[in-house]
């Protein structure tokens, strides 16, 4: 089978085994998020799940390229992929029905106001990082559907590899999404001027995310240039 997993119950254990990361990572959010109200926690807690799978499967592939002891892991990334988008779904369900309540205009940060009888903008750093959540989720729906070897069949391993590659596309855009939500919405603003909340307790984790992959790939790319000048120099 082209992603290396012969066995169905092989596949099914290790879907199992990311579904329990996937929980222990949630519940670790829940934890976290203990100030906050139950709707904002659970959702909240959803997009820390979200996030770890997602930084998980961007951050192996060329993290392994400079450690090789890591390629044994590697192909842990289809089901760390596939439950990304799981949680990711749920997360922005939990947003859409809980804080959008089913309008497009607040999803995107605008307030009606009935005296104008119009849409105002209000928060447009909300609507563009919210934008960004849904281009993420978009491009990971994409992925998960062509994590499977019948799609690698079809596809081609080129091709395959090729699309994949929006991985990296996928989790820039998502930890600029979260890092708008860790330092910058809950701040003071007009909308909310004597609003006080907790300081995110993960914001620079995804700081430090953010920068691991980034670092990641940069020390992949030297480690593979200075072994084809190399094998050239022979």
């Amino acid at each position: 089978m082209l992603l290396g997993i012969k066995s169905r119950r092989m596949v099914l254990l290790r879907y199992v085994v990311v579904g329990v990361f996937a929980g222990i990572s949630f519940y670790m959010g829940w934890w976290l998020n203990s100030t906050w109200s139950a709707d904002m926690r659970l959702w909240k807690s959803f997009g820390v799940g979200t996030f770890a799978l997602l930084w998980f499967t961007a951050v192996i592939g060329p993290a392994a390229v400079v450690w090789s002891p890591l390629m044994t892991v590697v192909t842990w990334r289809r089901e760390t992929g596939v439950w990304f988008v799981v949680m990711g779904m749920v997360h922005g369900y939990l947003v859409w029905d809980g804080w959008a309540r089913w309008d497009v205009a607040s999803l995107l940060g605008f307030r009606y106001a009935p005296e104008l009888e119009i849409y105002l903008r209000a928060e447009p750093g909300f609507g563009l990082a919210n934008l960004m959540g849904i281009v993420a989720l978009g491009l990971g729906l994409s992925l998960a559907a062509t994590s499977f070897d019948k799609a690698v069949s079809f596809l081609g391993i080129s091709t395959w590899k090729w699309l994949h590659t929006f991985t990296y596309v996928i989790f820039y855009v998502a930890v600029l999404h979260a890092i708008y939500f860790a330092f910058i919405h809950y701040t003071p603003s007009p909308e909310r001027p004597g609003a006080v909340y907790p300081a995110n307790p993960l914001r620079f984790v995804y700081v430090g995310a953010l920068l691991s992959v980034a670092l990641a790939q940069a020390a992949a790319f030297f480690r593979i240039l200075s072994r084809r000048r190399a094998v050239g120099a022979q």
